[in-house]
């Protein structure tokens, strides 16, 4: 690839405009939350129709703060490594799993679960990467995931299967936007399984995805093993 070429400019683009969406987003955001907050107080006094509209105000102050995370993934995920590191990533997964409970509790998502290594991540990375891994599932329906890992001599592999709709034929998963497998209950940006790739790729490894003969859907991640 030469200096000219316009992909790494093009990407460039699309990472300022990223940053400078989730800034504009994020303002807007919080000027839905502080009147959501004023009519918090008033609700008595606004009666079941402005309820009804402060809820909406709500769930919609709720999606926007999902695009802005997204967006903001979307950047940190493409920044700089720093250094050698070491990731526990059942305890990523804790965290992940903890922060989206309320999506796996609503959906009634069956999390199934095997122990995982330590991998060349650091930890907030580990969690977003399975943060978005879980994302991706819930995005495409998914009602039960399995995630698995072990070590060999080449690395870290990381294994996450659903039951979720898979990727339409010749879809392209890891593009952002692209929602290749369906919109289910949590709807963000489409930019879940694109920042997985990057998280991965920036430290050297590689992520992919396939679909079972039993329509199942695949994503296996291999990282270098923790220093």
């Amino acid at each position: 690839m030469t200096a000219g070429d316009p992909a790494p400019r093009a990407q460039d683009g699309l990472e300022a405009f990223a940053a400078l969406a989730a800034h504009q987003l994020g303002e807007a955001v919080a000027l839905m939350r502080g009147a959501a907050s004023v009519l918090e107080n008033e609700r008595v006094r606004i009666g079941p129709g402005g309820q009804d509209a402060l809820r909406a105000l709500n769930a919609g102050g709720e999606r926007a703060q999902r695009y802005v995370d997204d967006l903001l993934d979307v950047v940190r995920a493409s920044s700089a490594v720093e250094g050698p590191t070491s990731a526990d990533l059942d305890s990523a997964l804790d965290a992940a799993a903890a922060e989206l409970e309320p999506f796996l509790a609503r959906e009634r998502v069956q999390l199934r679960r095997e122990p995982l290594p330590r991998a060349a991540l650091d930890a907030r990375e580990a969690q977003r990467l399975f943060t978005h891994l879980l994302r991706s599932a819930l995005a495409a329906g998914a009602s039960r995931v399995l995630l698995a890992g072990g070590t060999g001599d080449d690395g870290v592999t990381v294994e996450m299967l659903d039951d979720g709709t898979p990727a339409a034929d010749g879809s392209r998963p890891f593009e952002p936007f692209a929602r290749p497998r369906g919109r289910g209950p949590l709807i963000g940006a489409g930019v879940s399984l694109p920042v997985c790739r990057r998280i991965v790729e920036r430290r050297g490894g590689t992520i992919a995805m396939a679909t079972r003969e039993d329509g199942a859907t695949l994503v296996t991640i291999r990282l270098a093993s923790a220093g």
